[in-house]
Formats: structure tokens, sequence, C-alpha cells
């Protein structure tokens, strides 16, 4: 029915009820309420269309009228809701009054339904006869099943976030709350996550069931929630409620280009609730696509980066706003040192926490099997972006734990794998190996101390029986079980009161990945010389205390040292040796061969086999080469070379050797020592006139007498050889045959492994003219030979053959292309090279087995069958390797086997 007809029915029924009086009927109750008889009851949605209120304290209906059609009198009318269904009104049942006048649709003013439980009910009206209602009034307006009363709900949080709303300003930290419904703030308290601090500064806008409130910081730490809210009907808790709080690590806003770590949550901020939201990953290889809106009441859309690829995103949002947001790898991680530990008082979990960027703060938990946590440390990570951490496990229970690292700045996390804490046992310790330990005196001996469920060892060197006692304690730093103890018998010499580092007396290797420690040392039982030849007990026992008892024995036995030879090798010119390795290694390739006949301008090799000295070279504590000549001056030794028969009237004349113009290389596991130095060398002074060549060196290796310490009596060593002119040559004249593979051979003086350069260039009238080059080694023997093709010359060509480098002037003699016959054409056969392995000397201790195969150096020469130019033409035949025969090797190896005495 249209309100027109409404209206036009209302007048209809007020002019009967008109004629009806000035007929003399008397009106009763039913025609009293004539005037509000038309039908007309709207609560708000359109007459007959029903309304729903939520139950509450403040339940209201606040848009109800009603129909009047008598415009002749000001009366009144009464509207309310038929809460017992009788069709009657009830002084109990919920109602409003209105004056009708007669103009169609009245309101009649806010209709109180906070009486009313959960329901659908009728809503009625009449009018009041003389203005005065009365309980049993009849209803002669119903609206059936108009009002529905809905249960009673306190309002509902949806979101609570942290972010920074304005990242240009130094503080604009906010808390956005977003409820279901229009609500009226009666508590807010946001604090950290088990704290009861209130962070709070403000509560800045309460709108449309949007609460946001200020922070006086971004707090990078859990955040929760304490509120108490009501909404528009009254509803409301009973006890104030506490809720988390999501950080967003990032903000962005229209027109923004930001970065975020992945495993960060982005805050999009929009200027409108309920704003659609849609992110697009834009790189060619990203298909995501995700579409969603801030939400009810809420400008925050959150976007979670921890599954998402990295790279560029374009956001959409508030109706075409664009930013730009790029997830990046923080690359946060957390390595464990040892992942079984025990409880024991000194046991510790350790590790190191990474990242890609430095200087960020972080959290590091411990957390323990139900993700209790059970120990934190804040620390910020160095500009190496790394943190060391430690957590003391001696407190803790049996089983299995986790690290827990946080990024506070973007909340990205790491975990570690599972560490097994079990309960301590005793600890314990023991001699490793067979427990003997065989050493020279003055030397350095090695002890490997075991430990188990502890990581302190003390031993104990010594006996008052023997007259010398010392203790060190060990720290297993590394937890591998074992602790390599080294003992320098020589600086043990004179020591009363010993450092607790160990001084020079103690140490530890330092090998990569070894940082195992000395804690504690002293001697309390000293000696005034070198230890003597004998056997020490050593004793070992867990922990830091020399008077426990001992768990473990073992024997140090300390034999007589030696000196036991000297020999002469040579190494060609411009080697370079930087170690021990690179000696042996040379020896092994024959780059460095033994030979009593050293070319001028080659390098002379002086290899001394001597027990006992490393300890007072170690002890020095400079460079191997430095030390080698510090000790030297204390005249504990010496090393010298002085020329033979200078001739008549003429003194012989020693070389001045010292560690800028020497290389000093200590094997001291094999009791050897190479000395290495350039003979042609301009800072090598002598003492009486220049070193020449055809000199004949002595070299002298001498360990001075001096009674208790390294030699009772003088020890002394010599290796004499000869310095030659460096020279090379050629049978002359060099005939070949016109055809490939022909050889052209030679011998020097200079050093095996020298490089040499083989060239042959057509001489006379040969036509084309050809050049020909070949780098060959010179072998084992002082020989060399390279391979040349000569299958595009004709008998009768004639060549110039010249062979130059190493410390010797060039040479070059005639060639020619004979006939075959004349000439022999050398096939190159593929050939294993010559046994090079050297068998180290023959020590105290056996020497390491550094005898390797040399390599197939045994190459086809390359095919140079083309046709040659007009022009010279360059063609390069390499000849790796020395070519050496199988009967010189023989004598080589039995040669680096024998041992010259004196």
């Amino acid at each position: 029915m249209t309100r027109k007809s409404q209206q036009f029915r209302a007048v209809v029924l007020a002019a009967l009820m008109v004629l009806s009086v000035f007929a003399g009927t008397i009106a009763f109750t039913g025609s009293a309420a004539a005037a509000a008889a038309d039908g007309n009851i709207d609560l708000g949605a359109g007459n007959g269309t029903q309304v729903s209120v939520e139950a509450g304290p403040s339940a209201t209906l606040t848009t109800v009228e009603i129909g009047d059609t008598d415009p002749s009198s000001n009366s009144r009318a009464v509207v309310w809701v038929d809460e017992n269904e009788d069709g009657y009104w009830n002084s109990s049942e919920p109602q409003v009054n209105v004056t009708t006048n007669g103009n169609g649709l009245i309101d009649v003013g806010d209709l109180d339904v906070s009486s009313l439980s959960a329901g659908t009910y009728n809503v009625s009206a009449a009018d009041e006869p003389n203005d005065n209602a009365y309980d049993g009034m009849m209803a002669n307006t119903t609206v059936e099943d108009q009002l529905e009363v809905t249960s009673s709900k306190a309002p509902v949080l949806q979101s609570a976030v942290h972010y920074d709303n304005d990242t240009t300003s130094s503080v604009d930290a906010e808390v956005e709350l977003a409820f279901n419904e229009d609500v009226t703030v009666d508590e807010l308290n946001v604090s950290v996550e088990g704290e009861s601090s209130n962070l709070t500064q403000d509560v800045i806008d309460v709108k449309n069931g949007r609460v946001v409130a200020t922070l006086g910081q971004v707090y990078t730490q859990d955040l929760e929630v304490t509120y108490k809210v009501t909404d528009t009907q009254g509803n409301t808790y009973s006890n104030a409620k506490t809720e988390e709080v999501d950080f967003a690590a990032v903000s962005v806003k229209a027109d923004d280009t930001k970065n975020a770590y992945k495993g960060s949550t982005a805050a999009v901020i929009a200027g409108n609730a309920s704003a659609d939201v849609e992110i697009t990953g834009t790189d060619d290889d990203n298909n995501f696509f995700r579409s969603g809106s801030t939400g009810t009441n809420s400008h925050v859309y959150t976007f979670d980066t921890t599954n998402r690829d990295l790279g560029d995103y374009e956001v959409v949002f508030d109706g075409g706003q664009i930013a730009n947001v790029t997830i990046r790898d923080l690359g946060l991680g957390v390595s464990i040192e040892d992942l079984t530990v025990t409880n024991a008082d000194d046991s510790v979990i350790e590790g190191t926490v990474s990242a890609n960027a430095g200087d960020r703060p972080v959290t590091i938990e411990l957390l323990d099997s139900d993700e209790d946590v059970q120990m934190t440390i804040g620390a910020d990570l160095t500009g190496q972006a790394e943190y060391d951490f430690e957590f003391n496990a001696s407190d803790l229970d049996t089983g299995n734990y986790t690290v827990l690292v946080t990024d506070n700045q973007s909340s990205v996390e790491t975990e570690s794998s599972s560490i097994e804490v079990s309960k301590a046992g005793k600890g314990s310790a023991d001699i490793g190996g067979t427990g003997i330990v065989t050493e020279q005196r003055g030397d350095i001996a090695n002890i490997t101390v075991t430990l188990s469920n502890t990581d302190y060892a003390t031993l104990t060197f010594g006996s008052e029986d023997v007259g010398f006692v010392s203790n060190v304690t060990v720290e297993d730093v590394n937890g591998d079980g074992q602790v390599n103890v080294l003992f320098n018998t020589h600086a043990a010499t004179g020591v009363t009161n010993l450092a607790n580092d160990g001084g020079k007396v103690y140490d530890v290797p330092s090998l990569e990945g070894d940082d195992d420690d000395i804690t504690k040392a002293d001697i309390s039982e000293d000696v005034s010389t070198l230890l003597d030849a004998g056997e020490y007990d050593v004793e070992v026992r867990s922990g830091e205390d020399a008077s426990d008892d001992s768990q473990g024995v073992g024997t140090l036995v300390l034999e007589e040292r030696n000196t036991t030879s000297l020999a002469s090798w040579t190494a060609p010119s411009g080697t370079t040796l930087e170690d021990t390795d690179d000696v042996y290694e040379a020896i092994s390739n024959n780059n460095v061969t033994q030979d009593n006949g050293i070319a001028y301008g080659d390098l002379a090799v002086h290899q001394i086999q001597a027990s006992g000295l490393y300890g007072a070279i170690e002890a020095d504590g400079d460079a191997t080469d430095v030390a080698f000549y510090d000790v030297a001056d204390t005249g504990a030794f010496n090393f010298s070379v002085e020329q033979v028969d200078p001739g008549a009237n003429r003194d012989p004349y020693s070389l001045i050797l010292n560690e800028t113009n020497t290389d000093v290389f200590a094997d001291e596991e094999n009791d050897t020592y190479f000395i290495v130095y350039d003979t042609d060398d301009s800072d090598i002074d002598t003492t009486e006139r220049s070193i020449e060549n055809d000199h004949t060196l002595e070299a002298n290796f001498t360990v001075a007498e001096d009674e208790g310490n390294l030699a009772d009596d003088r020890q002394t060593v010599l290796d004499e050889y000869d310095l030659v002119e460096g020279e090379h040559s050629l049978g002359e004249p060099v005939n070949v045959s016109a055809s490939a593979t022909q050889t052209i051979s030679g011998e020097t003086t200079v050093a095996p492994g020298t490089e040499l350069s083989l060239r042959v260039r057509s001489s006379g009238d040969t036509q084309p003219s050809f050049l020909k080059t070949a780098t060959v080694y010179v072998t084992e023997n002082n020989t060399f030979s390279g391979t040349f093709d000569f299958s595009e010359q004709e008998v009768g060509d004639t060549f110039e053959v010249t062979v130059r480098n190493g410390p010797a002037d060039s040479v070059s003699v005639d060639g020619n292309v004979v006939e075959g016959g004349a000439a022999t054409e050398t096939a190159m056969t593929e050939t294993d090279a010559p046994d090079t392995a050297t068998e180290a000397p023959d020590t105290a201790t056996e020497a390491p087995d550094t005898a390797t195969e040399a390599p197939d150096t045994a190459t086809e020469a390359p095919d140079t069958a083309t046709e040659e130019p007009a022009d010279d033409t360059e063609t390069s035949t390499g000849t790796p390797g020395f070519g050496a025969v199988v009967a010189v090797t023989a004598l080589l190896a039995a040669a680096l086997l024998a041992v010259r005495r004196d």
C-alpha cells in the first residue's frame, strides 16, 4: 500500500469517526482508538518490514512511526511491543506515548526494548481514551513479527596491528584495533607480552569500530593489548580481554617504494575502511596475485612475506593508489658448535648468529622441547653481521633444546637444529695412543690427551726421582675430546717461574679449526741443563687440580740427540721455494737434485740431518730462517761454507750467510733442515775475494761442545762440492733427415729441471726459410733434447741450432738436412716418465711417505707438417719433463738413500 493510499484511508476513517460522534453514538474503547487504526506502524525499515535489534541494556528502537487521520483534536496514542502476544496493552510491556494530530505518519520517539530477550514480537498501537492508557486496552493496529530481538553479543576484536604510520617522522608508532561494530573505549593498555607497563600514549581515534592508539616508539618485541569496550546496545565484557598484537615491520602508503625482508610483515595503510587491496608479483617468473581488503572498520592490510618469492611486487589500493614492495633475503641463520652437550658445571651451548645485514638488534632464546623459553640474550649483530653467543648448560634438565633467533626490526626468525643435553658423567682423561712418546733431547714432544665428560685435563711431567716436575692444565675448547700438548724439552732448561699460558715450554698446535688452550702451567722442580736422556713419567687427570689422583699414565722417552749428515743439492736458477713442502715436491719432480757439481748461478741446497735442534729454534719465536741464525749466534751450533784449496799464498774465503740471503726450511718430524742460497746472489759477501767458477766449496755444520746440553763433544758433518761454469754443448754439425720427429740433443752443466730454449733457424741459401722452436728441460743426467719436424725440408738445406737460458751463455752450431741414412730418425713413442720418487733420509722418526709417481710427461709431438710460408715461421714443440733413462733414475734413487758421514 502506498503512502498516499494510507493517508487517504486515514482521512476516510477520521470522517467516519466524526459522523459517529455527531450522531450521538456512544463510543467505547474500540471507537476511541480509531485515529490510529489505519494499520500504519513503521519501525524504520518500511511498513510491514521486519527490523532487528540486538538485545542489551541500551537496546532502543529510534525510528518508529504511526499513522494518524484525526485532524480535529490532538489526542494521544500508545505504541507498544505485545510481549505476551494477547493483543492488549499491559503496563509491563515496552511502550511509548505520542500526541496525534491527524497529519499522517508521526515519529513516536525512542522505544526502549532493553527489557526484551531474544525472540520475535508483534508491535501494536491504540488511541488513549481521555489521554489515559489503561491495562487491557485493546490494540486496533498490529504489525505481526515485525520486531526481531537478537541475542546480546559483546564487540568482537577482528585485528590488532602495530606499525609505524609515518617513517619520515621520528615517532609515529600506532596500534589499530578493528572491532566488528561501533564501540566506546572503557579501557586500553598496550604492553610488552608478559609485562604490565602501559605503553599507550594516547587514544587518538574511535570511529565506526576503529580504535587507534599511539605509542612512544616502534616496539619490535611481541606486544599484547588489554581492552574493554562497549557497543551501542551497552554490551561489554565482564572482564577486560587481552589479545596479541601483530607487528608490521614495513609500512606502505600510496606512491611508496619499500624493501621488506622475507619473513616480515608489511602493513598497507589505506585512507578508508574496507578498502580493496591487490598485490601482484611483477618479475617475469613470479605469478603471485592476491586480492583482498583492509576489512570492516580497518584501514590496514597486512602482507606476510614468509612464503613469497624474492623480488618486486606492485600494491594497488584505495581506488587506484599504487605502491611497490621489494622482498629481500635477510639471510638470518644460527649455527651451533656442538649439538651434544652435558649439564656439567662448565658445560655451555655455543653458537653464532649471522645475517646479510649488520648492526641489527636480535633476540636469542633457548627453547626447551615444549618451546618454553629457558634463557634469553639481547644483542646487536656486529658490522660483519655476526654475533657469538653462549648459554650456560649446567642448570638445564636433560632433553632436547633449540635456539630461536629473531631479528627485532623485521620479526624474521630462524631456529637451530636440535641440541641434546645429557646428564654429565664423571670426567676422565687419559694419554692417547700407546701412552709412550719418544723424542730426542732438545726437540718438542707431542703428547695427545683424551677427555671424556670434561673440558679440562691436567698433566704432570716427571717426578722427584728424575729431578724434574712440571704441571700443565689444558682446555678442550673445540669440544672434540682431545688436546695435543707440545712440550719443548729445550725451553724447559733453567725455567723456574712459568707463565700460566705455558710460556715457551708448553703450547697447543695452531691447526685450522683447533682452538684448544692452556690455562695453567708451572715447574715445581727445575733443571739447569738440558733434560737428560731417559724415561719421564706422564700422568693425567680430568679437571684443573694437579693434586687429584691420576686417571691415565704414560711415558716420555728422551733419547740422545745426533748430528747425522750433510748433503748438497742443486736447483735451477730462479726457482722459488716457499716452505718445506715445496722442497719435497721439487725433489720428487727432479727440480731439486743431489749433486756435487753446482753451476755458478744455480741454487745450492744444503740438507742437514740433526735431531734435538728444533726446540731451540722454536723457542726463539721468530721465523725459521731468522731463528736458525739467532740460535747459531748463541754458539750452540754453526753452519758455514768455505773455499777448499785456495791456491798458493791465499787464505780460503768463507761465505757470509744469514737470514737475508738464505732460506731455511725445517722438517721437525724428520729432524731435517734445508738451507738454500743463490750462488751468484749479490747479497752474499765473502771474507776474502769473490766467489767464482771452478772453486771448490765445503759446507760445514757443527754442534758445539757443551756438556749437559746439545752435545757433550763437538759434532761436525761436512760436504764438498764444486762450483762449475754453466755451459751448454751440442754435437757439431747437427745432421737430421728430411722427415718428422727428428731429435736434437745436447749436454749441460746447469741444474736438472732448468728450462731451456732450442731454436732451429734456416741458414745460407735455404729456401723457403724456416724457424722451429722447442722448450726443453734438463734431465737428471744433465742432458736435454727436443724433437722437430723436418718433413717439409729438403736434403741439402742448412740451419743453425741455438740453445739458451739457465746460468750459461747461449751456444749455436750448424746443422744439415742429409740423406735418411746419414741421420737417425727418432720415432716418438709414449713412455712413462722415470720413477723420480726419493726416499727421505733415515732419521730417528719415520719420514712421511713423500714418494709420488711422476706424471706421464711424454707427449706426442704436434703435427707440424704444414706447408711452410716463404717468410720465417716460428713453430714451437714443447718437451716437458726430463726424458731420463731408467738406469740414471736408479742411480739417483740410490744417491738419495745414501747417507754421507764424516
